[in-house]
């Protein structure tokens, strides 16, 4: 059953044709409440090795929590991925988890195919804003239009990589490195609690430092890629295809 009407369906294409991202409402206030304090739960539990910086990014989450699990596999993220990606299947890739608590900084600015190694459009990156988010607090920002440039080259930023979270090596210091003159304009995707932002594999983005002086900006963030497109495992992700319609039927047609 389509979750989407044809009027949400050809924004969200023109959105993607010509910028590169796209949001639409995804969950209640309510939902993003309960998702927030299942990953509270399992930060708290994963920090009592004392390993862990406090908020650190969670990698993969929903290999612990079954609700989690269960919105990773949301089927309007699905179905969208399908008509962004133009493609009948898609596997799930990844799933993380931001904290980003005041103070912290931003991500630099990247192409979320440096990392995956996919072809051009075989693969999306989504953001749900577990609660407001704008500038203020490091909401997301991108470069309209940059989705059609190729895979850039990355730089070195040695001040930065010493900000990195203690498991995050690649989470700063190593940022695109824009084409000279260019004039590709910044957008903050600044999202209402509950909302979801779609990233393409070539769109340039990052997100800036949380200025708050109270305000988190938590996020729930997944990778989906076309079915059988070839994607990196990489040493610090370790990624592995997901099986999103088993999931699917479990959780939300059982």
């Amino acid at each position: 059953m389509a979750l989407l009407t044809e009027a949400e369906k050809q924004r969200i294409k023109s959105d993607w044709l010509y910028k590169g991202f796209t949001q639409v409402d995804l969950l209640d206030e309510h939902v993003c409440d309960v998702i927030n304090d299942e990953l509270d739960k399992l930060r708290l539990k994963r920090n009592e090795s004392g390993e862990w910086d406090e908020y650190e990014p969670y990698a993969y989450p929903h290999k612990e929590s079954e609700l989690l699990e269960k919105y990773f596999v949301n089927p309007k993220i699905l179905e969208i991925a399908e008509i962004l990606l133009g493609c009948d299947e898609v596997i799930g890739l990844q799933d993380w988890a931001y904290f980003k608590k005041p103070g912290e900084l931003g991500r630099d600015m990247h192409q979320n195919v440096f990392y995956t190694g996919c072809e051009w459009n075989e693969v999306l990156n989504t953001s749900i804003s577990l609660e407001d988010n704008d500038e203020e607090n490091g909401a997301v920002w991108c470069y309209p239009g940059s989705h059609f440039l190729p895979l850039l080259p990355v730089g070195t930023d040695e001040k930065r990589i010493k900000t990195n979270p203690k498991h995050w090596v690649n989470e700063r210091g190593k940022p695109c490195v824009m084409p000279e003159g260019h004039n590709f304009k910044k957008e903050f995707c600044n999202g209402k609690k509950g909302q979801i932002i779609f990233i393409h594999s070539h769109c340039v983005h990052g997100s800036g430092q949380n200025t708050s002086k109270t305000r988190f900006r938590r996020a729930l963030l997944g990778g989906y890629l076309k079915k059988e497109a070839h994607f990196n495992k990489g040493n610090h992700m370790k990624r592995e295809a997901i099986d999103v319609y088993k999931l699917k039927e479990y959780y939300w047609n059982g």
